[in-house]
């Protein structure tokens, strides 16, 4: 996270899968918000913010900045992808 993006701003991550964040930034204080993952942390600069989670459920999640950080603020927004589990084939 920097003034005033999300770095990547689309994560695709595979349904089922065990899935780490390692949030981090360098300027000011933000805060990653994920409401449908119930995931809302701090991030402070210099440090990492390592967030884990499941992803149970195929769909898209949209992540945004938490904390008010400056005029772009509001530009800071992105999406995580859970991508559907494949069937396996059956013979």
């Amino acid at each position: 996270m920097k003034k005033w993006t999300i770095e990547p701003n689309r994560i695709e991550v595979p349904q089922g899968g065990e899935v780490e964040l390692v949030v981090t930034t360098t300027d000011v204080e933000h805060g990653i918000a994920i409401p449908g993952l119930d995931i809302r942390e701090p991030v402070q600069p210099g440090k990492e913010t390592v967030i884990r989670f499941k992803a149970n459920t195929a769909g898209t999640y949209p992540m945004s900045c938490s904390i008010l950080c400056g005029t772009g603020h509001k530009q800071m927004t992105g999406v995580i992808v859970v991508t559907a589990a494949v069937p396996a084939a059956s013979h």
